[in-house]
């Protein structure tokens, strides 16, 4: 088990997230077993943490056939949430990199304060 602590970033991103989740939500409830909020909730790290896949959903299944989304179980200030990495398959980078996590959850987080540290959880 690893805890590490990021802080809360809504200022990054362009909600691609959010319009793939809205556009394709049975492809996520299949992969997930439950319904996501649409989106994602941004952590900046400050350091590359690699993501252990749990799961993926294939980007062929989303019209992204050059993309995949990579998930993988963790808990969010003890709350069960889901990291989310985008992986372009060309040169396996995406998203914002390792050093900002991209966190989503069928769990609504009202209370999350940019200028407080939020503990992420991996298993």
């Amino acid at each position: 088990m690893m805890k590490i602590t990021g802080k809360y970033d809504d200022n990054v991103g362009v909600k691609d997230m959010s319009k793939r989740m809205n556009e394709y939500p049975h492809v996520f409830i299949k992969a997930c077993g439950e319904k996501l909020i649409p989106g994602t909730m941004n952590f900046i790290v400050g350091r590359r943490v690699r993501i252990k896949e749990d799961f993926r959903i294939h980007g062929i299944d989303i019209d992204e056939p050059r993309q995949d989304l990579l998930f993988e179980k963790c808990l969010l200030n003890g709350k069960p949430a889901f990291r989310i990495r985008p992986l372009n398959l060309d040169n396996g980078l995406g998203g914002h990199g390792d050093h900002i996590l991209e966190i989503s959850s069928a769990h609504e987080f009202t209370d999350l304060d940019s200028n407080e540290n939020h503990e992420i959880t991996f298993f």
